[in-house]
C-alpha cells in the first residue's frame, strides 16, 4: 500500500505562477504515493493575481475531493469583514487595493459570489494524529479544543517564542520568516517566507512515521531534506525512515 503524504503550503498571497509551479512539483515527488494537500491560509491581497490564486483552489478541491484542505488566513477574514462594509480601510491597508485591482471591481462586496461564499466557509484548522496545520498559530498551555479565532487567525507572541512542546505538532504561517526560508522548531514549523515579495513558495512534505517535516519543496522544483525535530526522530532518520526527498 502507498504511503500517505501530506503537503502543507504556506502564504501564497496572490503568487499564482508560483503556487501552479509549486503543485507541479509536489505531485511529481509524490508519484505513486496517495497525496493529501493543506493550505495554510492567506491566498489574497498584497501579490497581483489573487482572483486567479483562488480560482485554481476551487478547482483544485473539486478535481481533488477529500484531498485538498483550505484554511482560512486573517487576510481571507479581513476580506469578508470588508464585503460587510466592515473595516475596509484596514483591508485596503494590508493589500487589499491589490485584490480589487486583480478583481477588476472597487469594492470586496463586488467579488465573485463564489469566491466570497468559499471563503466564508474556509475552516480554521485541519489535524491528523500528529499534527495540527492553522494559519497563525495557538495560545500555549490552552488545549487545542479551546483555542480562539482571534488567535488562530491573528497571533504571533507569546507564541512564537514559546519552546514547549504542544498537544500536537504545529504548523502555520502568517509572520514572514526573516530568512526567507521554512522555519523549523522542535515544536512548530513556520512555512510563511514572504513569497509574494520575491522569495521562494515552499511545501513542507509529511507521512505518518516522523512527526516534523520529511522535505521542503520550493516553487522552482529544489527539494531539500528536513532535519529531525527531535533525538527519536534523529534515530529514525539515522535507520532510513527519512525523507523521499528524490
Amino acid at each position: 500500500m502507498a504511503a500517505v503524504l501530506t503537503y502543507a503550503i504556506g502564504d501564497i498571497h496572490g503568487s499564482d505562477a508560483k503556487l501552479v509551479d509549486l503543485l507541479r512539483h509536489c505531485i511529481d515527488h509524490g508519484g505513486d504515493n496517495a497525496g493529501r494537500f493543506v493550505f495554510l491560509g492567506d491566498y489574497v491581497d498584497r501579490g497581483r493575481r489573487s482572483r486567479d490564486v483562488v480560482t485554481f483552489l476551487i478547482e483544485m478541491q473539486r478535481a481533488r475531493p477529500g484531498e485538498v484542505v483550505c484554511l482560512m488566513g486573517n487576510h481571507e477574514d479581513m476580506l469578508l469583514a470588508a464585503a460587510n462594509r466592515q473595516n475596509e480601510l484596514t483591508w485596503l491597508y494590508n493589500g487589499g487595493d491589490s485584490t480589487l485591482r486583480s478583481y477588476g471591481v472597487e469594492s470586496a462586496a463586488d467579488l465573485p459570489a463564489e469566491h466570497l461564499d468559499w471563503m466564508e466557509n474556509l475552516p480554521l484548522t485541519s489535524s491528523d494524529e500528529r499534527r495540527f496545520f492553522v494559519h497563525a498559530g495557538i495560545m500555549p498551555g490552552t488545549p487545542l479544543e479551546e483555542q480562539r479565532r482571534e488567535v488562530m487567525l491573528w497571533i504571533r507572541e507569546p507564541f512564537l517564542s514559546d519552546p514547549t512542546e504542544h498537544e500536537l505538532y504545529i504548523v502555520h504561517g502568517h509572520t514572514p520568516t526573516e530568512t526567507g526560508w521554512p522555519d523549523l522548531r522542535p515544536n512548530r514549523l513556520n512555512l510563511d517566507t514572504y513569497a509574494w515579495a520575491g522569495n521562494p513558495l515552499f511545501a513542507a512534505v509529511f507521512d505518518d512515521e516522523r512527526v516534523g517535516p520529511l522535505a521542503f519543496i520550493a516553487d522552482d522544483g529544489t527539494i531539500s531534506p528536513a532535519p529531525p525535530i527531535n533525538a527519536r526522530e534523529q534515530e529514525l532518520f539515522a535507520s532510513g525512515i527519512r525523507a523521499r526527498a528524490r
